[in-house]
């Protein structure tokens, strides 16, 4: 589901990305319109980001729960970021949807990309949710 989605973003299928929300999702609860998601993802996604790499590190499946961790090199505005994120994804009627995610920075982790471990969220100060 990780590939699918950046994948996803590369074609500017900003539907398919929608369609892979968990419903309980905060960002269902930010984006409740489809219509105006696909309208923000066009105007304000499709020119300004780029997902230049995803690499996935580590995955942990515990019934209807996945969790699945990876590392993102991104583009926004020609600005280059990388981090790590943690997301957690709820099997539903539909199959595997994403529900949340924990982000952390790479300069918040100085060990290699393949060393990252899942202690390594645990340990971030100001922990971000999305």
């Amino acid at each position: 589901m990780v590939r699918a989605r950046a994948r996803a973003f590369d074609e500017g299928d900003f539907g398919f990305i929608y369609d892979t929300y968990h419903s309980d999702s905060y960002f269902i609860r930010q984006f409740p319109d489809r219509a105006a998601y696909l309208s923000y993802g066009q105007s304000s996604l499709a020119s300004d980001f780029e997902i230049c790499e995803c690499r996935i590190l580590k995955e942990r499946i515990e019934g209807d729960e996945a969790r699945v961790m990876f590392y993102l090199e991104t583009m926004f505005k020609g600005e280059r970021t990388e981090n790590f994120e943690l997301s957690l994804f709820m099997m539903t009627e539909l199959g595997w949807r994403y529900h949340s995610s924990q982000k952390l920075d790479r300069e918040n982790y100085a060990g290699a990309i393949e060393d990252i471990d899942w202690d390594d969220f645990e340990k971030v100060k100001d922990k971000v949710f999305f």
